[in-house]
């Protein structure tokens, strides 16, 4: 009988165990993709994706629009976290947080900024000119990360064209900085995307302190 008892407990405490993981896995936020938002209203998720707007609130919290770059859809979703993060254009974050739904938008609240976690920064993404040719508007406002030659040189801004010659953009700089470069040399250059309203063109800008223009190692 007492073997019997004993038996009974072990049992008894192996499914009290996994009850208890169970319910411990229904509590955990689970990862989803940025279009199945509003399928996880007033539940705990995690979602992941670069960073294409950001802003400071007067009450010290932080806006993060983020978007999945990967996606055929151009679905994005709202982070707000309850206090400052590093985040910056062009970062691949992770998010866990509260999905609720915000004048008529969707957004993700966090509420502890050690919640948003920076799988990436930009400035170790790389990618191709042919890259930014084909989906400008993607990477529009983004901090990017290229490299190829440099075409043409002129005062302030310079051609920066691919080992193929195919595509090639306008880089702008400060010619005020020190950057020991000349035509024809292949270098990387870390500045942001945008769109040249008065020549009708998209650019490089160099202009924050973390931009840089540097020689391709062996240059």
């Amino acid at each position: 009988m007492k073997i019997q008892l004993k038996y009974f407990v072990v049992l008894l405490s192996v499914i009290c165990i996994t009850f208890l993981y169970f319910l411990s896995t229904l509590s955990q936020p689970i990862q989803i993709d940025l279009y199945q938002i509003p399928d996880y209203e007033g539940k705990q998720v995690i979602v992941e994706g670069t960073v294409t707007e950001h802003h400071l609130t007067s009450y010290g919290g932080h806006i993060i629009d983020i978007k999945d770059m990967n996606a055929d859809n151009s679905t994005s979703v709202i982070i707000f976290v309850e206090e400052a993060t590093e985040v910056e254009y062009g970062d691949k974050i992770k998010a866990t947080g509260k999905v609720q739904k915000y004048n008529d938008e969707w957004e993700v609240v966090v509420n502890n900024a050690r919640f948003v976690e920076i799988v990436q920064k930009w400035s170790n993404i790389t990618f191709p000119l042919w890259q930014l040719a084909e989906n400008p508007s993607k990477y529009l406002g983004l901090n990017v990360n290229i490299s190829g030659s440099i075409e043409r040189e002129y005062e302030s801004y310079f051609y920066l064209t691919d080992t193929n010659e195919e595509h090639s953009i306008v880089v702008y700089y400060d010619s005020s900085s020190f950057y020991n470069f000349s035509q024809g040399d292949y270098i990387w250059v870390k500045g942001k995307f945008l769109y040249d309203e008065e020549n009708l063109r998209f650019v490089i800008n160099v202009i924050d302190e973390k931009h840089s223009i540097s020689l391709y190692p062996g240059e």
